[in-house]
């Protein structure tokens, strides 16, 4: 089989440099892709509370708000896990939020990107993704440099900073440990952003921070084995979990629910251009470090 292989190889013939140079993509591609990538973050901050956000949406986040608070210890700060099982369903989007209703209530809220592989809470706020939380657990910056003020009352952030090779041991390490202590006495709640549960290990490690885990679902997207899986995930854990938020639903005319989803399944091809059968989850081997544009529409 390698004789066969080497054959075909010697029969194929030897690109040219000119062929190799228009494989090359060039600073126009570059710039489109960028500019695609920069008009669907554009299209999710849309998404986040502002003025313009409708009442029934308002209500909705108002409603999970009296729901989390009457699930949780009143006499402490609040910690709580916003995640999902797989990429690309909101989890990002909602956490931010949740933390500005939570914030809306004259509460001093907190709000840390601890996705420490592809950080979206930098972006969604507009601002710097370093220093951030990164930074701190290796040493180079203080507690007082990572911690900003947002646009919205009562609401302060920490970015996850620089793409670390590490991220899962220093999620783990007792710098984070030593911060978690330090920040709760500073504020009320703390919502952690982190990576889905079945792509990397880094919630069930986060978890032992929190009092309990809200889980994103996006509908015909999110399957029930995912769900499953990440539940058992966090159950070997020893993780709470509060509740879930089915994400990307809406109220039709008839007061019944519709799909605002318009992503209704992934197709793939393969090497031959033939589209595959599609389906409706995401690959769990697909996150990897920086990987942004890998979970676009």
């Amino acid at each position: 089989m390698a004789e066969n292989q080497r054959t075909e190889n010697k029969m194929q013939p030897e690109m040219s440099w000119f062929q190799k140079l228009r494989q090359m993509p060039s600073n126009a591609a570059r710039k489109r892709q960028q500019k695609i990538i920069n008009q669907d973050f554009e299209d999710i901050r849309d998404k986040i509370l502002n003025n313009k956000t409708p009442f029934h949406v308002r209500e909705a986040y108002k409603a999970l708000r009296t729901n989390l608070i009457f699930s949780l210890p009143s006499d402490v700060c609040k910690k709580i896990i916003i995640t999902s099982a797989l990429a690309s369903e909101g989890k990002s989007t909602n956490c931010l939020n949740l933390a500005v209703t939570f914030a809306e209530m004259d509460a001093k809220v907190l709000i840390v990107d601890c996705d420490l592989r592809r950080p979206n809470l930098a972006r969604l706020l507009d601002v710097p993704n370093a220093p951030g939380l990164s930074n701190y657990l290796v040493g180079l910056n203080s507690c007082e440099e990572i911690v900003h003020k947002t646009q919205y009352n009562n609401l302060s952030y920490v970015a996850a900073g620089n793409i670390p090779p590490n991220p899962v041991e220093l999620l783990s390490s007792d710098n984070m440990g030593k911060l978690v202590e330090r920040l709760e006495n500073e504020f009320d709640y703390i919502f952690f952003d982190t990576p889905p549960v079945n792509l990397v290990i880094d919630t069930v490690v986060v978890s032992k921070y929190v009092h309990g885990i809200v889980m994103i679902a996006l509908q015909n997207s999110t399957d029930r084995e995912a769900i499953r899986y990440a539940l058992s995930q966090l159950k070997f854990a020893g993780a709470k979990v509060l509740g879930f938020v089915l994400n990307g639903v809406v109220f039709g005319n008839n007061g019944g629910y519709k799909n605002s989803n318009k992503r209704k399944y992934y197709r793939h091809y393969a090497a031959d251009g033939k589209k595959k059968a599609p389906r409706t989850t995401s690959g769990y081997g697909s996150y990897r470090y920086g990987g942004y544009g890998s979970y676009r529409k």
